[in-house]
C-alpha cells in the first residue's frame, strides 16, 4: 500500500496545495484604506453670480480650471461690487472633464448635509463686504449655494473673497466650523466701486 509519505514530492504539492487554500480563503476584505465614503468632487469651473437686491444687472465672476489639480493654472475673475448694495448670490459648480458637464452644484444640493459653503472676505474689503448663507440643509445648518452679500457705503477698495467648500466626512458638519478637507478653496479678487 503506497502512502504520501513514501513520494516526498507529492507531499510538497499537497502542502502547497493546501497553503494557496488558506492564503486565498484569509484574503483580507476590507482594504487598509478603503475608499471614502463619500469622495470629493472634482470641480473643474466655479461662478458666482451675484444680482443687487433692488434691481439691476447681475455681476459674475468665474473661476475656471479646465484640466483639474495640476496642470495649467486656473483663470480667476474679478468680482466688481458697488459700494452701498446688498446682492442676492448663487454659486454654480461644474466638472467640465465630463461630457456633457456635470453639474456639481445638483451634487452638493443633494448631499448638503455633508457640504458648507464659507465666504471670507480678506484684504481692504475685511468690513466693507458681509456674506450671509441663507440656504440651509435638513439639520437647518448653512448650505451656502444661496447667500446675500452687503457691500457699506465708502470709497473703492480692493481684496479677495475666499470661497471654501468644506466637504465632511471624517468629522460631522456643525454650521460654524470649516472641515479638514475642501472640494474647492478659491481667492476672487474683489473690486469696490463707488
Amino acid at each position: 500500500m503506497r502512502t504520501l509519505f513514501k513520494n516526498p514530492l507529492r507531499w510538497l504539492f499537497i502542502v502547497a496545495a493546501l497553503s494557496l487554500i488558506v492564503v486565498i480563503g484569509c484574503k483580507e476584505d476590507n482594504p487598509a484604506s478603503p475608499e471614502p465614503e463619500n469622495p470629493q468632487e472634482l470641480i473643474t469651473k466655479v461662478t458666482l453670480t451675484l444680482t443687487p437686491a433692488g434691481g439691476g444687472t447681475a455681476v459674475t465672476v468665474t473661476f475656471n480650471d479646465p484640466d483639474g489639480d495640476g496642470g495649467n493654472a486656473p483663470t480667476i475673475g474679478t468680482l466688481t461690487l458697488k459700494a452701498g448694495t446688498t446682492y442676492n448670490g448663487t454659486i454654480e459648480l461644474l466638472d467640465e472633464t465630463k461630457s456633457p458637464a456635470d453639474t456639481v452644484t445638483a451634487e452638493v444640493e443633494e448631499e448638503s448635509d455633508v457640504h458648507q459653503f464659507f465666504y471670507t472676505p480678506e484684504g481692504g474689503i475685511v468690513g466693507r463686504v458681509t456674506v450671509v448663507i441663507t440656504d440651509k440643509d435638513a439639520n437647518n445648518l448653512p448650505v451656502g449655494l444661496k447667500y446675500t452679500a452687503t457691500v457699506t457705503a465708502g470709497a473703492a477698495a480692493n481684496g479677495t473673497l475666499n470661497v471654501v467648500l468644506s466637504h465632511y466626512d471624517a468629522s460631522p458638519k456643525n454650521g460654524t466650523t470649516p472641515s479638514d478637507e475642501s472640494d474647492i478653496d478659491i481667492d476672487f479678487p474683489v473690486n469696490i466701486t463707488n
